[in-house]
């Protein structure tokens, strides 16, 4: 979110009014680092992409190939963030939504907040173009494409961060306007398969 020097944002909700306050993301997030193999624990494999984070291996995946002896996976419970830090500065981070742990590629971080810090405040705050501009600007490694943000480096990160009550407002909103966005997608599809089918049996 765009934000004056003095700490408090060009634009917010009736109601809020003071500075917000600077806090590492260290102080934010904590680490997470459950090892287990998906096959002995039972947990459905899932992978993380830049467009959709959290994404279900689909069926062209052959799970025996997929998880090898020496293969290390994490688990992800419920309410967790997991991101790629190879490619953290594109925004591959994901949140799981779900009542059930998954597993992910050992490779990736996977951690969970802290208390009075709300979740679907940082689900939308971790991939705000802000954000974005400060992975890139925090990245170590000499190349630019080989750039990562690891832990380590995530939690020496400088925010501004709202009061808790200003986060849940602000998440609120951002998950509301998701639901509508996926809304009119669901619209559009159903538009353009009515279209599709109507082009098929009005022309000869």
């Amino acid at each position: 979110m765009d934000k004056k020097k003095n700490g408090i944002p060009k634009l917010r909700f009736p109601g809020f009014t003071g500075a917000w306050e600077q806090r590492k993301l260290g102080e934010v997030f904590n680490q997470t680092s459950v090892i287990i193999n998906p096959e002995i624990d039972n947990v459905e494999l899932w992978s993380l992409t830049i467009e959709d984070g959290l994404t279900r291996k689909t069926d062209r995946y052959n799970r025996q190939f997929l998880v090898k002896k020496d293969d290390n996976f994490k688990k992800v419970f419920p309410g967790d963030i997991v991101y790629n830090p190879m490619n953290m500065t594109l925004g591959a981070v994901g949140f799981n939504y779900m009542k059930l742990p998954v597993a992910v590629s050992g490779y990736y971080v996977t951690m969970k907040l802290n208390e009075k810090y709300d979740n679907r405040y940082f689900v939308v705050w971790l991939k705000s173009p802000i954000a974005l501009a400060l992975y890139k600007r925090y990245a170590t490694g000499s190349l630019t494409e080989k750039q990562r943000v690891q832990f380590s480096t995530l939690s020496t990160i400088p925010v501004v961060i709202p009061t808790y009550k200003e986060q849940q407002k602000i998440g609120s909103f951002f998950k509301r306007l998701d639901s509508l966005i996926a809304l009119h997608q669901r619209k559009l599809d159903h538009l353009k398969l009515l279209k599709k089918g109507l082009l098929q049996q009005m022309f000869v």
